[in-house]
């Protein structure tokens, strides 16, 4: 899945529960910022999917943000972080569920990025509910 299904998914979700949606908005997008910058641009992990594709990961980052920011925000962050863990698994996607405690093998192809004609239809929909939902928000801040 890429970042616009990501923060589709995760704010569809949101809005289903009302949680906060800046919280949900960071879930949706915190494991890829993390792990792909480790591995892609610093090179220090071995995949653009690794320890902050995990759930030890998610519980860390999920406890970090309801301590801070309060248990609302933390559970939004939350279970959006969750939704793009799940979201991954999308035509066969790998997720490292126990990094750092299990060992995976990775891929050397870092910049392999598996664009497939559902892949952009799955980001052209995430897209259009994107734009619906700001609509919605927008629609609801003028009344």
């Amino acid at each position: 899945m890429y970042p616009s299904a990501h923060l589709a998914a995760s704010l569809l979700l949101n809005e289903v529960y009302r949680g906060d949606r800046a919280s949900a908005a960071a879930g949706a997008i915190v494991p890829d910022l993390i792990d792909k910058t480790l591995a892609w641009l610093l090179g220090v992990t071995p995949s653009g999917r690794h320890v902050a594709h995990s759930l030890a990961g998610a519980g860390v980052l999920t406890l970090a943000t309801a301590w801070l920011a309060g248990p609302r925000r933390g559970a939004s962050f939350g279970a959006s972080y969750m939704c793009h863990l799940v979201g991954d698994l999308w035509e066969g996607g790998h997720v490292p569920w126990l990094t750092p405690f299990k060992k995976y093998e990775h891929s050397e192809r870092r910049w392999d990025l598996g664009i497939t004609w559902r892949a952009v239809l799955l980001e052209f929909a995430g897209m259009v509910l994107l734009a619906r939902l700001t609509a919605r928000w927008v629609a609801e801040s003028e009344r």
